[in-house]
């Protein structure tokens, strides 16, 4: 909505604070629902819904979200060519941002910043984006496409889609974990970037891509290939003690460990663990959990910092027969809904973010005309 000629728009002077999506301080809830119980009893679709809209959904909401994930669950075929198309060395990430920018054109409406119309691009969204990942994964590999497959639930046509093996139930549960537990986390540097391009009142296709934009850095992507990595150099859980000091010499920090806004552990890590364990039985790595446990101890020993989320996470997308790269744009799929919810709430200020910067350059100073500066 542009502001009316002759007028200024109201603007913050620090930024905004207040959010009703998610909180931190009592452990991590989504709309005041803790994430162990939504781990355990809920799923991915009823998180989504329950972060955007704030109230766990009935079966006929349930049913109307499922019908639109299931009609949009086909890529188009100029979308497809291009993604053949685009060099391999392009990172994913890259990808999914011009994939959005595809979408943004076919998904052009009257007033996109509805709290209505983001639902339903959320959830083009959420059908495409999978289809955009697997397609980019398996024709780097010569493999044939594949469609979702009605008998499997969200977590377990993502896995489909990206391995070609009908996931078993742990491998579902442990999917959908990692879904439900990305999905939001307050005001994350992508998500406030979110939240200041909706505040300027740019649609909602253009706040996801600034989104996907931060993601890309390096300090807020995750750190999955170098996480396993570092497990796999170790390799038996004696050697631990050698090959992480050598780590914490070169990075000052362990890959995985420690986050910013927690003083103890992190809630996500914690429950991702439980799940990493029994994947890991599953298919007989639990010798990589030993290594992982072995690492956590003398990280601790070392520095008293605790796993962050990319620690198991990690470790999970590989049991699962996930490349390590793929952490991001999974990651990316799931907090587009924290996103989406983000971005509706911030619809709903008068004012756009717009903090203040503290100077810290030279004091004042007179100008010197040319020919008063000298020479080098």
């Amino acid at each position: 909505m542009n502001q009316p000629l002759g007028t200024r728009a109201k603007w913050d002077d620090a930024p905004s604070s207040g959010t009703r999506i998610a909180s931190l301080e009592q452990g991590l809830r989504y709309r005041g629902y803790s994430i162990e119980e939504l781990v355990e009893h809920s799923n991915f679709l009823e998180v989504a819904y329950v972060v955007v809209h704030g109230e766990l959904p009935l079966s006929e909401q349930m049913a109307d979200m499922e019908a639109i994930l299931s009609e949009a669950s086909k890529l188009d075929p100029d979308l497809l060519l291009w993604l053949e198309r685009i060099p391999l060395n392009v990172p994913a990430i890259d990808v999914l941002r011009l994939a959005v920018n595809f979408f943004a054109v076919a998904d052009s409406f009257d007033d996109e910043s509805d709290p209505a119309f983001v639902w339903n691009s959320l959830l083009r969204l959420l059908a495409q984006l999978p289809l955009v990942i697997a397609a980019r994964s398996r024709l780097s590999h010569g493999l044939e496409l594949l469609e979702p497959l009605d008998s499997l639930t969200y977590s377990g046509n993502v896995l489909w889609l990206l391995t070609g093996r009908e996931p078993t139930i742990v491998a579902e549960r442990a999917c959908n974990a990692f879904l439900t537990l990305c999905a939001e986390h307050e005001f994350a540097p992508s998500t406030y970037v979110t939240r200041i391009v909706a505040s300027t009142r740019a649609d909602f296709h253009s706040a996801i891509i600034a989104g996907l934009c931060a993601i890309k850095g390096v300090w807020h992507g995750g750190p999955g290939r170098q996480i396993i990595d570092i497990l796999e150099a170790v390799g038996d859980p004696k050697a631990a003690q050698s090959i992480v000091i050598a780590v914490l010499r070169q990075y000052e920090r362990m890959p995985g460990f420690w986050h910013r806004v927690y003083r103890t552990s992190d809630p996500r890590a914690e429950l991702l663990t439980a799940s990493c364990r029994e994947l890991a039985a599953e298919i007989g790595r639990k010798n990589f959990e030993d290594i992982a446990a072995a690492v956590e101890a003398v990280v601790w020993d070392e520095q008293q910092i605790l796993p962050s989320l990319d620690w198991p996470a990690a470790r999970l997308l590989h049991y699962l027969g996930l490349d390590a790269d793929l952490f991001v744009p999974l990651f990316v799929i799931s907090r587009m809904v924290g996103w989406a919810a983000h971005y509706i709430e911030q619809q709903q200020s008068p004012q756009t973010i717009r903090p203040r910067g503290i100077y810290t350059g030279p004091p004042n100073r007179e100008f010197e005309m040319l020919n008063e500066r000298g020479w080098v």
